[in-house]
């Protein structure tokens, strides 16, 4: 049994336009003035927020799986399609190494973000993600259950690598970004650890 959510990805696509207006017009009280020029493919700031609404549609196709379809045959797709989104997200990022980290932090606005945004956004990816995961799991069993641990370790991974990421790009200037970051994400520690996502249990102390 396979599922069609089409009309979801059109809402995550109307949504994060409406963000991305958003935030051109009406900066955050978290936001410190700059004169550096924000171009989009340099702002990190852009990249995990089109990273978070281009995840949101997958993972609400996660929350349709039911203890009656939970097979390894129907979650592969999802898995997949998940791990396409977050390896676009990793290329992304990486071509941010060797951009002055104050063009990083800009929006669209022209304004330099501060730790919280950008904690609180890294944070939004890991329990969209992991939340998911963790949802699919409390409905599988036997060797479904052991072979789709395997299938979302590799997601972990990809979601770490991202983690790895901004902290290598921001973290120097945005001084404790990991304690920030670890300190939203309560509610999915326990997946991450029972994954065994080693870089997010290292880096986020967990």
């Amino acid at each position: 049994m396979m599922f069609s959510f089409k009309s979801l990805a059109v809402a995550a696509g109307i949504a994060f336009a409406a963000m991305s207006s958003v935030c051109a017009a009406t900066p955050t009280g978290d936001v410190t003035t700059t004169t550096q020029t924000y171009t989009q493919e340099k702002s990190i700031v852009y990249v995990l927020e089109k990273t978070k609404y281009e995840v949101t549609p997958v993972v609400e196709k996660f929350h349709y799986i039911t203890k009656d379809n939970c097979t390894v045959e129907n979650v592969t797709p999802l898995v997949e399609e998940l791990k396409a989104v977050l390896t676009v997200s990793i290329a992304e990022l990486h071509a941010l190494v060797g951009v002055d980290v104050n063009v990083l932090l800009l929006t669209s606005a022209g304004v330099k973000v501060t730790v919280a945004v950008v904690a609180q956004l890294v944070a939004d990816i890991l329990i969209l993600v992991f939340g998911a995961l963790s949802f699919v799991l409390g409905l599988a069993h036997g060797a479904v259950y052991t072979t789709l641990c395997s299938l979302f370790a590799v997601v972990g991974g990809l979601v770490g690598t991202i983690l790895s990421l901004v902290l290598s790009l921001v973290g120097g200037v945005l001084v404790g970004l990991a304690v920030a970051i670890h300190g939203l994400i309560g509610e999915v520690v326990s997946i991450i650890v029972a994954l065994d996502i080693s870089v997010c249990i290292s880096l986020l102390g967990l």
